[in-house]
């Protein structure tokens, strides 16, 4: 039998279509796992606000219910974002904000982390504790938080709790004081207690990034006990990376925040960020672009503990590069698996089928077409008188 040679063609050439696209999603599904691959628009427009506390909630739409299980995840990340500060006289809202936790969260999951996000929280200290007793056993955390911050230096003391010595009174303070993330009813957090919160349960890598001011907001003359400041081990804090989106003393912006600035190193890296390049690159970045902000870290150095550590991938740049290498491998057995003469061999075959289904779809179509009239003769027929209706259909059975 002689096969038509334009379906056949057709077919060839479908194929090779298809085998393309395949080998092009799989590559896109390659970046996909390496680096994430939408493009967020931002939700709201960005202002020129800072993220301090000199200038002027949506309530909770996650409510803090009781944990019943600790998960077992590898990696863990908890998302703090609070733009709505109306509750506060002395703070504005952060347009921004929201942007922020877009970027952050796609950065993360890109990376197989387990993300929770937490909007317009009253309680940070709450939030923060159940979200380390529910990932307790997580090897890497994350946490990042976007609102207004504090360095406090007016610390409020309870007039009842004190302790006498030779130079008098010593009292306990209720706030905390120093660098303090501030909540969405102005309650403060310190960042000494987050961090401590942090490490409570041993996990091999934590990495806290805050974009939010440290400017300083009034002063006390009285001597008060600091809230909270206990003692960290070497050990805890070795494993322990802190950034900070600005330096001591100094606001922070909404327009051009430490998050928007981190994502933008982020898509261009490609891959993933060595966390110790970070600081040094956005820095740069704000430079060329003439922003006048700096971020610090806060990053204890033993040997090489954090040299290699990779952003947000959690891992070292050696796995990284491996992983890579196999995935190239995986891809190439797959495509020099490809045989071209089998392929054309069942293209054929399904030319063949394809032709034989044709044929007698075509002679099905023809054989009802032929049997309509009849049908309807046979409809006529029921209509006569009984009387005649014998007759009647031996004459049309002769007619046809």
């Amino acid at each position: 039998m002689t096969l038509p040679l334009k379906p056949i063609k057709n077919a060839i050439v479908n194929g090779f279509r298809k085998t393309k696209t395949k080998c092009q999603k799989r590559m896109i599904k390659i970046r996909k796992r390496i680096q994430g691959s939408s493009d967020v628009e931002p939700l709201f427009p960005r202002n020129n606000f800072v993220r301090g506390s000199q200038i002027k909630t949506q309530k909770m739409d996650e409510s803090n219910t009781a944990l019943t299980s600790t998960l077992n995840v590898l990696r863990a990340a908890l998302i703090i974002l609070i733009p709505d500060y109306s509750e506060c006289e002395d703070l504005s809202d952060l347009n921004g904000v929201n942007a922020d936790g877009d970027k952050m969260e796609e950065m993360l999951t890109a990376h197989d982390f387990t993300v929770e996000i937490k909007r317009n929280v009253v309680d940070i200290e709450q939030v923060v504790k159940d979200f380390c007793k529910k990932y307790r056993k997580a090897e890497t955390l994350h946490l990042h938080f976007s609102g207004h911050g504090v360095d406090n230096a007016t610390v409020e003391i309870d007039p009842n709790r004190y302790i006498m010595n030779k130079l008098g009174k010593t009292f306990a303070a209720i706030s905390p004081a120093g660098d303090s993330m501030v909540g969405s009813h102005g309650d403060l957090y310190a960042v000494h207690d987050l961090t401590y919160e942090l490490m409570e349960n041993k996990p091999d890598k934590v990495v806290v990034t805050l974009d939010c001011c440290r400017n300083s907001r009034g002063c006390n003359k009285e001597f008060v006990r600091l809230k909270h400041k206990r003692k960290m081990s070497a050990s805890r804090q070795q494993n322990l990376a802190v950034i900070y989106g600005t330096s001591d003393l100094h606001t922070a912006s909404d327009s051009n925040s430490f998050t928007q600035e981190l994502y933008k190193i982020y898509k261009k890296e490609g891959l993933a960020i060595a966390i110790l390049d970070i600081v040094g690159k956005i820095n740069q970045s704000w430079k060329d672009c003439g922003i006048k902000q700096i971020c610090k870290d806060d990053i204890v150095k033993v040997g090489e503990n954090w040299e290699s550590y990779m952003w947000p991938s959690a891992k070292n740049m050696e796995d990284i590069k491996d992983g890579l290498d196999d995935i190239v491998d995986t891809e190439d057995e797959e495509i020099s698996d490809f045989d071209m003469k089998e392929f054309v061999l069942q293209m054929n075959d399904r030319v063949l089928k394809l032709e034989a289904e044709n044929k007698f779809l075509k002679s099905k179509l023809e054989m009802n077409v032929n049997n309509q009239p009849k049908k309807r003769k046979f409809t006529e027929i029921s209509k006569v008188p009984a009387k005649v209706r014998k007759i009647s259909f031996r004459i049309a059975q002769t007619a046809f």
